[in-house]
């Protein structure tokens, strides 16, 4: 007896980001379709048809602390209540489970297996696009004006504009939410597209010219009803900084969330903070405290005279004039610095790198100089400064849209053509996010950790078919790697992406043996990272300080606190599995505040910590790093694993690349990094996506040294 199974299907409403966070909005297409087969022993979800959006509304779903949460937080706009064990659960587990499920029933068709990056690739595909783009420097965001010189703009309404052209409009050049449209595939239609292209972002700029006016009005009115009350209470708060829009896209990592970014960048605001604020004008301190002197006194006496005589206050515009001058008080000591301030510009821009991962090349080493200072406020900008970009954007918008943005069409269509692959079970992704060492690395940033000698069944690290045109800038494809693998400790990377990580940790355990020398700290690239981490915070200091504690004769002495904990617990049968602790298990003490925003797992064996551990803890140096019992003694407040491992990589990766560059002689000048080249015309070494399938990959021509001053030929 056969029986015939008769499929259905079932609507669910879309998702929408929440008000107040339209710099991370995720476009969305209509309801998604669950295919349904009524088949006993299976749930009623087996099949999923649009996973990009089940998986963006899942994410969403855990970071919003659940249905209930969301409900509240939209309708009624009040706190946020937890009902949900949502908060006790880490991202990673969520994941995970999200996996197994994907094992039983199959959400996904075309694959048994979804790694985790198939699921970071459906969530973020439309944003590792942005930070590509970001990252070479595509986007027009970058202005010269007179008088001001190079300023960078893109506000919210900018950003919402080139995502419409370029992601989920009409018109955009891809097909769904998961596939690009086979014609920007094809390098014989390039011209077309471009013209294409071009013409549609004219119309929507246009269109943008046309409701400026209406645009504006409700820019304006949602700006006052939004910092009307925060100003009148506190004045100062303009003065204070925020990370800019430009900043999210420069700074974050290919397949990095939403929580994962935000995270590292509350780290980074504190010593970003006391960066900015130790330059100062002497003639402006001088102003300020004169000014906020005068009106400070004003001030004082309308405030006595209104305890005095409550009548004053029925006075015509004392009211008024005792918020202006309480306006002008905290107005004018923003330009007053701390006289306990400490000046360290290389200290604290090197504690921002720890955090931030991407500086520029060219400000080591000149922390001081205010030209750094002026390109690092791009990233870091006033919140006075960020309310007039979004008031101006209204009427900018149009002009950069019709006379920047669209100038840019083709190399956007070759952009999409080069730089786009499709992934069984995932779809159409930007070739960047695949993170491939080989095909988008910079040789500056691997070869110094190249496997020379690799161990039995290793296959070395070969030179990559990259050049200026594929590699991503300031090591993006390597920090992304590294932030990716510590993050998610169980994905299996390709074997190239393995060797570069093994590399890295191989490099650091020569260094760790170096340590146990005499001599030789100086120029040892790990004891470099290690001070520098040791400055980013009290735990941070604490686990430092266990590995650089020395005796007057150069040897390390062991140490066991009072407050020991050791950072890789041995893992039990009841709380944790493979040194990551499950849902079921006991959360350890150190960790404190909702689970939900933690940076992948928590504890991880991926790291430059764990390797270090396990490769030192027999020998002298494990002895007096880890303890007489092999464990590493971290401070016993709060310290998040994650974290410091990405912050000591970042560091230990940035000082092997410098070390590089400095003994190679390159130097990599910001104004190269500017230059967009058609890969067609300039490099024909290039593989273009539109060649027949079973061609063999030509490999590419490196570009020669480039000078400080160079050049690059560019095409008409």
């Amino acid at each position: 007896m056969t029986a015939t199974l008769e499929p259905s299907y079932q609507p669910l409403q879309p998702f929408g980001p929440e008000n107040g966070e339209g710099e991370e909005e995720t476009p969305h297409e209509g309801g998604v379709m669950i295919h349904v087969v009524p088949e006993s022993g299976r749930a009623r979800w087996n099949h999923v048809e649009d996973l990009d959006s089940f998986f963006v509304r899942m994410y969403h779903y855990h970071q919003k602390h659940g249905f209930t949460c969301m409900m509240l937080q939209e309708a009624l706009e009040l706190l946020q209540f937890i009902f949900s064990d949502l908060d006790n659960l880490t991202w990673h587990e969520v994941q995970h489970r999200v996996r197994e499920v994907q094992l039983e029933q199959q959400m996904c068709i075309h694959k048994r297996d979804l790694s985790e990056l198939d699921i970071y690739h459906r969530i973020l595909r439309f944003k590792n696009y942005m930070v590509a783009m970001v990252n070479k420097s595509l986007l027009p965001i970058r202005l010269r004006l007179p008088f001001l010189g190079e300023v960078v703009f893109l506000t919210r309404g900018l950003k919402y504009n080139i995502e419409l052209l370029l992601f989920w409009g009409p018109w955009a050049p891809f097909k769904n939410n998961w596939h690009l449209k086979e014609d920007y595939k094809k390098v014989g239609k390039r011209k077309e597209l471009a013209q294409y292209l071009s013409k549609y972002i004219l119309w929507v700029g246009i269109a943008n010219f046309l409701l400026c006016p209406l645009i504006l009005i409700w820019q304006i009115l949602y700006s006052f009803f939004n910092y009307a009350e925060v100003i009148k209470r506190e004045p100062g708060s303009l003065g204070s900084r925020r990370w800019s829009l430009y900043g999210r896209m420069y700074l974050r990592h290919f397949n990095e969330l939403d929580h994962e970014l935000h995270a590292r960048l509350n780290r980074a605001y504190k010593p970003a903070s006391q960066y900015m604020n130790i330059f100062t004008s002497p003639i402006m301190t001088v102003l300020a405290k004169n000014i906020a002197f005068v009106a400070g006194a004003c001030l004082a006496v309308l405030l006595i005279l209104t305890v005095y005589d409550e009548d004053v206050l029925t006075v015509e515009h004392v009211l008024t004039a005792i918020t202006v001058l309480g306006g002008v008080v905290a107005a004018s000591r923003v330009f007053i610095p701390d006289e306990n301030l400490v000046w360290c510009p290389e200290k604290l821009l090197t504690a921002v790198l720890a955090h931030v991962h991407y500086l520029p090349d060219s400000w080591r080493g000149q922390a001081h100089t205010h030209r750094v200072r002026e390109e690092f406020s791009q990233l870091f900008q006033y919140k006075a400064v960020y309310l007039v970009e979004e008031l101006l954007s209204p009427i900018i918008t149009p002009f950069i849209l019709c006379f920047q943005v669209r100038s840019h069409a083709l190399e956007i269509v070759d952009f999409y053509r080069n730089f786009t692959v499709e992934v069984v079970g995932v779809g159409d992704v930007c070739s960047f996010a695949q993170m491939d060492v080989r095909r988008h690395g910079n040789p500056t940033w691997q070869t110094s950790i190249r496997v020379t000698s690799p161990l039995p069944g290793q296959t070395p690290i070969e030179p990559g078919l990259t050049n200026q045109y594929t590699q991503a800038e300031d090591g993006k494809t390597e920090l992304s790697l590294v932030h990716f693998t510590l993050t998610n400790p169980k994905w299996r990377p390709p074997e190239d992406a393995e060797n570069f990580v093994t590399a890295l940790r191989n490099q650091a355990r020569r260094d760790a043996d170096q340590l146990t020398q005499v001599l030789g700290h100086g120029d040892n690239a790990l004891y470099s990272s290690l001070q520098s981490v040791s400055s980013l915070g009290a735990g941070f200091s604490s686990l430092v300080a266990s590995i650089l504690r020395t005796n007057p004769r150069g040897y390390m002495e062991p140490s066991m606190g009072v407050g020991y904990q050791p950072m890789f617990p041995p893992p039990s049968s009841s709380g944790e599995k493979g040194g990551v602790y499950e849902s079921g298990g006991s959360v350890p003490s150190t960790v404190r505040g909702g689970l939900s925003r933690a940076e992948g797992p928590l504890n991880s064996d991926r790291g430059l910590l764990y390797s270090l551990h396990q490769s030192t803890r027999n020998n002298s140096l494990g002895a007096s790093v880890f303890g007489c019992g092999g464990e590493l003694t971290p401070d016993p407040d709060t310290l998040e694993l994650t974290a410091a491992d990405m912050s000591l990589s970042t560091l230990y990766l940035h000082e092997l690349h410098h070390r590089h560059v400095h003994r190679r002689g390159y130097q990599e000048s910001s104004i190269n990094r500017s230059l967009w080249q058609r890969p067609h015309q300039d490099m024909p070494g290039i593989r273009e996506l539109g060649d027949e399938i079973g061609e063999t990959q030509r490999r590419a021509e490196k570009t020669p040294l480039l000078l400080g001053g160079a050049k690059l030929p560019r095409s008409s």
